[in-house]
């Protein structure tokens, strides 16, 4: 392996470690805001911060999360099914793809969850068929998992090229 491919595979592999333990640290914060806060004191107050970060991201409904302690999660249950695909298909993604892939898959890979999703979404908000627990968590699950195979390669091209680009720049 020339020192050019193997510098792209060893940061590569840097990008994936990045995700995956941003995904993993993201997704414990999720869980860490009710135990925090059933702590009281200045854990509560991290417990607060925590929820206010997340509520840029979900509506937070008491009554769509799941509850550790009596405390709903910092986010609804579709968002930790979402998150939690993410982490899981981030784990995963190395037994099917290499490190240094820069192509993601078909994108029937990502429209199918993605019309489950919304098709789960549709049939509640147009009073046809509510939707649960089960099926929020499901298609979470499986639109977070689809993304992990796209995001991937999409970051460890941006950085190579990056990475490529700064390597030219100071040769030059």
């Amino acid at each position: 392996m020339n020192r050019t491919i193997e510098a792209e595979y060893k940061l590569s592999k840097r990008i994936y470690g990045i995700i995956l333990v941003s995904g993993l640290i993201w997704t414990a914060l999720i869980f860490l805001a009710p135990l925090l806060h059933s702590f009281g004191g200045v854990f509560e107050k991290i417990s607060s911060a925590i929820y206010v970060l997340f509520s840029r991201t979900c509506h937070q409904d008491s009554a769509r999360s799941f509850h550790i302690l009596n405390l709903p999660l910092a986010v609804c249950s579709r968002c930790i099914a979402i998150y939690a695909g993410f982490v899981i298909g981030t784990v995963l993604y190395p037994f099917k793809y290499s490190f240094d892939n820069i192509r993601p898959p078909s994108l029937y890979i990502l429209i199918v969850p993605l019309l489950l999703l919304l098709l789960d979404v549709a049939l509640d908000l147009l009073n046809i068929l509510s939707n649960t627990y089960l099926s929020r968590s499901v298609t979470g699950f499986l639109m977070g998992f689809a993304l992990a195979p796209f995001i991937i390669p999409g970051f460890v091209k941006f950085f190579i090229e990056v990475h490529s680009f700064l390597r030219n720049k100071v040769s030059v």
